[in-house]
């Protein structure tokens, strides 16, 4: 559980962090570890490959971040994703669940399991 808390810290700073860039916008974190032989630079990678699909088939303004540790377990890491708004993560659903995605989350699967994921909607205080 302690571990579960300060990676969901972890992401909730990542997400603060960007200030602007997410106000008003819907922020899918997922807590991941990498599977054996594996390397971050590896789901780094594919990341890259997801985030330019979702982006020409859903909406430009999907933005993907990984968070890997600093110091402690480097064989978790995070993802962070942002979407404007709540149909746009939820077109982005659909759309990992066609069969023009099946590729990406094959491979995702080959090199991660992500075991926790939490949905959050930010607003600006005013």
């Amino acid at each position: 559980m302690k571990k579960f808390l300060s990676v969901t810290l972890f992401a909730l700073t990542l997400v603060i962090a960007s200030g602007a860039a997410i106000a008003d916008s819907v922020i899918a974190a997922y807590n991941c570890e990498l599977k054996e032989g594996k390397k971050a630079a590896d789901v780094q990678g594919i990341n890259s490959k997801w985030l330019a699909a979702v982006r020409k088939n859903v909406n430009e303004d999907i933005h993907s971040s990984m968070g890997t540790a600093i110091v402690g377990d480097f064989e978790t890491f995070l993802f962070v994703d942002t979407y404007p708004d709540l149909n746009t993560w939820a077109a982005t659903q659909t759309w990992l669940e066609s069969d023009a995605a099946n590729e990406l989350e094959n491979m995702f699967d080959e090199t991660a399991k992500c075991t926790k994921n939490r949905l959050w909607r930010f607003k600006d205080t005013k």
